[in-house]
């Protein structure tokens, strides 16, 4: 009888299908739910671990306490909840969906969902909901802001500020971007401008930058301080790319009109968050669960492009 590796998965269920006719010749599949608790024992028995949910730190305990792992592959293009270096220590390779633009540039939804909180915060959409629903009408407690000619600096021009800057073009606003890495390659209609520069004169910001040990804070108090006076500000990539106290400081004194963020440093415990504790009493912050990415079709597309990649590294082939 054969014996096959066991590979654990934690993502939406309804990917479990994509899993099976895919990996079930090769695998024996199991299925956890998205927690520590569940994880940690079947975590220890495996060779592969795919994640789709980005819910568990895999902490250096986890994959020290795994003696059979091979390989762990993320549907995710960030992998900050995964210890990396550990990984490294004991010559497990780390599959992300980074770097993979053939299939990347297919995905739009972390891109639109980028532009929903622009707008929304434009438009102070948040607070008319809620006045709504409380039975009022009064329009002139919600006058928004017209985003035609207005500026929309954008903080990483990589696939997502690319369609951002698009989505800007048609709404007929002034764009700039900022990025060392491709600032030779930026879109005809988008200045290139240095950080400075960028904060001190658009009316939006918007960040999409992958985390690094690097950049960790990069949008720090200094940083936050030279924004535009009554500029909207935009994080959909990771929390702990922002000095969050700052941030909050900054919409508290009024230097920044408003803020939509899918992301916080402390989540998913955000419980002890000022910026969530703000929110809870203020219109001007929209707080979403980290849901940029998370669209059905898709999560069911990159997880099937990760099963690929699983069926590719143990033929040796190119990953």
């Amino acid at each position: 009888m054969v014996v096959l590796k066991i590979l654990v998965y934690s993502g939406p269920l309804q990917c479990l299908s994509i899993l099976n006719d895919y990996l079930s010749p090769f695998f024996e599949i199991r299925f956890v739910q998205d927690n520590p608790e569940s994880l940690s024992s079947e975590f220890r028995r495996c060779s592969v671990f795919l994640d789709a949910s980005m819910k568990v730190n895999i902490t250096s305990d986890f994959i020290r306490k795994a003696k059979h792992l091979e390989l762990v592959v993320t549907a995710t293009t960030g992998a900050s909840h995964i210890d990396g270096e550990a990984l490294q220590k004991r010559n497990i390779p780390l599959l992300t969906l980074k770097g993979q633009y053939d299939f990347l540039n297919q995905l739009t939804p972390a891109a639109e969902h980028s532009w929903l909180l622009l707008m929304a915060c434009a438009r102070r959409l948040r607070g008319a909901i809620n006045h709504t629903m409380q039975g009022h009408w009064n329009r002139q407690e919600f006058p928004g802001v017209m985003l035609r000619n207005k500026s929309l600096g954008i903080i990483g021009m990589g696939r997502i500020g690319t369609w951002m800057a698009q989505y800007a073009q048609a709404f007929e606003m002034k764009v700039s971007g900022y990025d060392p890495y491709v600032n030779n390659n930026f879109p005809q209609h988008v200045q290139s401008a240095d950080m400075d520069e960028l904060l001190s004169t658009s009316d939006f910001v918007s960040v999409h930058v992958n985390l690094t040990k690097e950049n960790k804070g990069m949008i720090n108090a200094e940083k936050i301080k030279k924004m535009k006076k009554g500029a909207v500000f935009i994080n959909t990539s990771r929390g702990d790319l922002v000095d969050e106290r700052a941030l909050l400081q900054a919409i508290k004194e009024g230097t920044i009109a408003a803020a939509g963020l899918d992301v916080l440093a402390d989540e998913p415990n955000i419980e002890n968050s000022e910026l969530w504790k703000y929110a809870k009493q203020s219109d001007n912050v929209i707080l979403t669960p980290h849901i940029g990415g998370y669209c059905m079709e898709a999560v069911d597309k990159a997880v099937e492009f990760s099963c690929q990649r699983i069926i590719s590294f143990y033929k040796g082939e190119a990953r």
